[in-house]
């Protein structure tokens, strides 16, 4: 098995293994580069959706069928991110998946079926890099401090449709959905690293604490988070996969590709509750 690390602070590509017959040895080896790099990608990996749900459960318990995606035919957990003719993508935004939930997940296994001739490229960034980068005195405004993480963005999406009384459905599940409070620089639950813990797509705003306090600038630290320093931006094809730590990342879907067919099959893994980092590493 080869690793080669693919920029500075994140992603690796796995060379030199077969997903599909992965012994303990290997799959340790392969955990590690997964801690280490924080997002791992290899080439030529065919995985059934059968094959794609027993490797994601070596990562963890899966996460229940998501509430909006559509699915593959008799998998109710391999999501289908997809593009078809006259229903292209809609905008991107930079998120870490699904901080909407109290746990949000731990990782998501993403397998490439078909995809457009160029283009729909995806980047992903360290929350770790994009801390550790954070001056002294941005850290110490951060320190404690929650964010507002909430559903919203997906009514009147691709995803939407009408129940059976003509209203959206995504509205009708989202009322159902509390906005949570999660930290806004998290511990690593295996590593202890700090992250910066935002993301445009679900954070909403910067709880209040003591009355008169100034609060973080939250659109600033968005734009810090995504800095080009702290990515890495991966070319899929037929057959790629990729595996990333939702706990200490985030991403965004290249949509530069039309209504060009494009599907890819997301296996999603439960997480835990984000705990506050304590201190200014």
């Amino acid at each position: 098995m080869q690793v080669t690390p693919l920029s500075k602070h994140i992603g690796a590509l796995i060379e030199g293994i077969d997903l599909n017959a992965c012994d303990e040895e290997t799959f340790s080896l392969v955990y590690h580069a997964f801690l280490e790099h924080k997002v791992i990608f290899f080439h030529d990996q065919y995985l059934s959706p059968e094959a794609q749900l027993a490797l994601a459960k070596r990562f963890g318990e899966l996460e229940a069928q998501h509430p909006f995606f559509p699915h593959a035919d008799g998998f109710p957990q391999v999501s289908l991110i997809e593009t078809t003719r006259g229903n292209p993508p809609g905008k991107s935004f930079w998120h870490t998946d699904m901080t909407w939930q109290e746990a949000p997940p731990k990782c998501s296994v993403l397998s490439a079926q078909h995809l457009p001739d160029k283009g729909g490229d995806t980047i992903w960034a360290s929350m770790e890099a994009a801390y550790d980068a954070l001056p002294r005195h941005a850290k110490a405004a951060i320190a404690n401090a929650t964010a507002t993480h909430a559903v919203h963005g997906f009514s009147g999406s691709r995803f939407d449709n009408e129940d059976d009384s003509g209203n959206s459905r995504v509205e009708g599940i989202t009322k159902n959905i509390n906005a949570v409070h999660h930290p806004l620089v998290v511990k690593h639950p295996e590593t202890g690293k700090p992250a910066l813990y935002v993301n445009e797509q679900f954070t909403r705003f910067i709880d209040k604490r003591e009355e008169g306090d100034a609060l973080p600038d939250l659109s600033a630290l968005f734009e810090h988070s995504r800095a080009e320093a702290f990515q890495v931006r991966f070319q899929w094809e037929v057959g790629s996969v990729a595996i990333w730590d939702n706990r200490c990342t985030q991403h965004f879907a290249v949509t530069d590709y039309g209504d060009t067919p494009r599907k890819l099959h997301r296996v999603v893994v439960k997480g835990s509750i984000p705990a506050s980092y304590d201190g200014l590493g």
